[in-house]
């Protein structure tokens, strides 16, 4: 059919094309730009950090797109469709996400984890949904989950931003538009009351979409570094980006018959460089969105709105051309089956070190995925007519989409684990059979044994019960709770157990010592909090851990409240310390932590880091149940910067503190191997963290290291 296009020197041309007359081919080379940038950074290309701001540039596109669409058919029609419009999103958006979905789950079942299929399942099932954000967000506050590799659909949350954003929008522009029908006149919507639009409908629109924008822009603004987590994944701290390509769209026509078309080039250059300069500047580190969206967003907002006045010269003579068109027509493909391939392609591959050129081979299939999607399912399907005509029928397609990505997530989630041998270990009891005495057998065991405790795939729950009761105080608290005492209420002495999960996870052992010998025992734990008196980033937040410094203050000013008779304190020695000698830093704050334990304890023990293995052990034990001494750690790689260990033992001891070192616990120093499986024992519960079944067992150990018994009876003669 015959359409008018704005053509690259500003004048219009007829052109025989399937396109709409409101087609625009800057917004598509947007699209190229906004997916090319968004892989360049998966894929860690050099100095490309901040592309993942390309998703911003997809808000902003979708807010103008989606408004200009809902405007046009109130100012045809006078209303708006629902059923048609959700019709046309099902036609639009459903095949292809269903097919990455379907495929990435089969994908995931043959060569990822065993473990992993359930957290994937339910990734599927929520992003089938639309409400994987939330899920992510949930899981992403949960530190049992802070070690869980990136889910080959975590993609998918940007989508269901935009699908929650397609259910709420057309049925307030709907209600806006009913309103305005009431009470702005009499009689039936004309195309004379169109042409001459009433500015009372354009009023309550823009002021809607102001004052939305205003509101999710102030949460990004002052949400975001104290909850960056829901900042990054909600719809609340995302809606202004939509808002502002809505509130473009609104203008459009303003823009049109009055911007200069100088000012029009001139605009979509300098948004063109905005965009391009966050992607420089921006990166993991930065507070995102928060007020750092400003850039990408701005910047697309720019060129889309020059967009609507017809000029010469501007960015469009760049984004319009061949190569950049077709990206941005496949570009929603594209989106969706690169991250899949980056996530799932490596362990296909069999490959360990994975380098950019083999993330471009990975693209390269990506791209071809994308192509024969796109011509193969999207373009079949939405430009089928019997769909297309009859919302009902694209609509029960649609449900019939879900319901099938559904069906496929629970398949996989009721999976059961590989088989296991049916040999059951020898059972340690603590009493005829203890971890000492197996230690030594253990890093030649071939198979995964039928008892083991916990279970493989309920490892990642096994953690001491100060978790439950609120006493792992989580990253963006900086307040204490002086509430979580155990042991003995009524004993006279006190043992303090101060710093992140990796003191945390004594809780077991040193819980039993406390009741035994009749102390009183206060968990002092912050997730990821280091105690050494040391500044350091934290990556959850992507910025300095300033909760951490506090926490720490008010943490020692507790203890000279308290007075306690002894204080274990440890933590991950892998902590982002920021220092100009990270690790001299590192020994420092550990001595003067120390030296401030000192004066308010009786007696301060330091319990060294215990071996990170490297890899998640129950996910290795799945992959490998017949051969378990795969997963089996290499003492010299798993024990974390020995020389700067070494050094910091010697410092604390000289600051006055008793050193536990839980090596010779937990690996055979003579073999030089860390076992994984002791007994029917599974010592990790991911790689760092030893599981609270475990930790269990080892109390006569740390009873041994820090006697609670013999000190009390010490105090008591005295």
């Amino acid at each position: 059919m015959q359409i008018q296009r704005i053509a690259r020197d500003g004048e219009t041309e007829s052109r025989t094309s399937a396109r709409p007359s409101h087609w625009r081919p800057d917004i598509e080379g947007l699209r190229a730009i906004a997916v090319g940038v968004v892989i360049a950074a998966h894929i860690g290309f050099p100095y490309m950090a901040g592309g993942f701001v390309g998703v911003d540039v997809f808000f902003v596109i979708s807010g103008f797109l989606i408004t200009s669409l809902l405007l046009r058919e109130i100012d045809k029609t006078g209303t708006i469709s629902i059923a048609g419009f959700y019709a046309r999103r099902a036609v639009r958006l459903l095949p292809a996400a269903a097919t990455v979905l379907l495929a990435t789950l089969w994908a995931a079942w043959v060569w990822l984890p065993r473990t992993r299929l359930g957290e994937i399942a339910a990734d599927a099932a929520t992003a089938a949904l639309n409400v994987i954000n939330i899920r992510l967000a949930q899981e992403g506050t949960d530190y049992l989950n802070a070690d869980a590799a990136p889910s080959p659909l975590q993609h998918f949350w940007s989508l269901a931003v935009e699908e929650q954003f397609y259910i709420v929008w057309p049925l307030v522009l709907l209600a806006i538009a009913l309103l305005g029908a009431k009470f702005g006149g009499h009689g039936q919507f004309t195309a004379a009351r169109h042409r001459h639009r009433g500015p009372g409908r354009t009023v309550a629109i823009t002021a809607f979409l102001v004052i939305t924008a205003g509101v999710s822009f102030w949460m990004s603004a002052t949400w975001t570094t104290a909850d960056p987590v829901w900042s990054y994944f909600g719809i609340h701290t995302r809606a202004w980006e939509l808002a502002t390509g809505a509130l473009i769209a609104v203008a459009a026509g303003q823009i049109r018959a009055h911007a200069p078309k100088w000012a029009a080039a001139l605009a979509s250059w300098a948004g063109l460089a905005l965009i391009t300069a966050s992607v420089f500047v921006i990166d993991e580190h930065t507070a995102f969105p928060g007020t750092a969206a400003l850039l990408p967003v701005a910047g697309t907002a720019l060129v889309i709105a020059a967009g609507c006045a017809p000029h010469r010269f501007g960015a469009t003579m760049l984004l319009d051309i061949r190569p950049a068109q077709f990206v941005g027509k496949i570009s929603y493909g594209l989106y969706l089956w690169h991250w899949p391939l980056v996530m799932i392609g490596p362990v296909a591959w069999g490959l360990d070190d994975v380098r950019v050129r083999h993330y471009l081979v990975l693209m390269g299939i990506a791209f071809l995925l994308t192509v024969a999607t796109f011509y193969l399912i999207e373009n079949p399907i939405r430009t089928r007519r019997p769909l297309v005509q009859v919302p009902s029928r694209a609509l029960a397609m649609g449900g019939g989409l879900i319901a099938t990505a559904l069906a496929a997530s629970l398949f996989m989630a009721a999976q059961p684990l590989p088989e296991r041998s049916n040999e059951e270990a020898v059972e340690i009891t603590g009493n005829d059979t203890t971890v000492w005495e197996l230690l030594g057998q253990s890093s030649d065991v071939d198979t995964v044994p039928a008892n083991l405790t916990p279970t493989l795939d309920g490892a990642v729950e096994d953690v001491p019960a100060l978790y439950g009761d609120g006493c792992q105080i989580d990253r963006d608290d900086p307040k204490i709770n002086k509430d979580c005492w155990y042991g003995d209420p009524d004993g006279e002495k006190t043992i303090v157990l101060y710093g992140d999960s990796h003191a945390g996870q004594w809780f077991p052992a040193l819980r039993q010592n406390a009741e035994a010998s009749g102390w009183r025992l206060l968990v002092m734990s912050k997730s990821n909090c280091s105690v050494a008196d040391v500044r350091e980033n934290d990556p959850k937040l992507g910025r300095e851990y300033t909760e951490c410094e506090e926490w720490k203050a008010d943490a020692l000013d507790y203890f000279a409240e308290i007075k306690p008779d002894a204080i274990l304190a440890t933590s991950y020695d892998k902590k982002d310390v920021i220092a100009d000698d990270p690790d001299q830093a590192w020994i420092d704050g550990w001595a003067d932590t120390v030296h401030d334990l000192d004066e308010v304890a009786g007696e301060v023990y330091y319990m060294a880091d215990n071996p990170d293995i490297g890899e998640n052990v129950p996910e290795c034990l799945a992959e490998n149940p017949e051969d378990a001494s795969v997963c089996v750690g290499d003492l010299d790689k798993s024990v974390i910067k020995p020389e700067r260990r070494a050094a910091l033992i010697e410092a604390v001891t000289d600051a006055g503190a008793h050193v536990v070192d839980p090596i010779p616990w937990l690996c055979d120093v003579d073999k030089g191997t860390c076992p994984v499986v002791i007994g029917n024992l599974l010592v990790y519960r991911d790689a760092n963290h030893l599981s609270a079944s475990f930790i269990a067992e080892l109390a006569p150990q740390v009873a041994a290291a820090i006697p609670l018994e013999a000190s009390f009876q010490a105090s008591g003669d005295s």
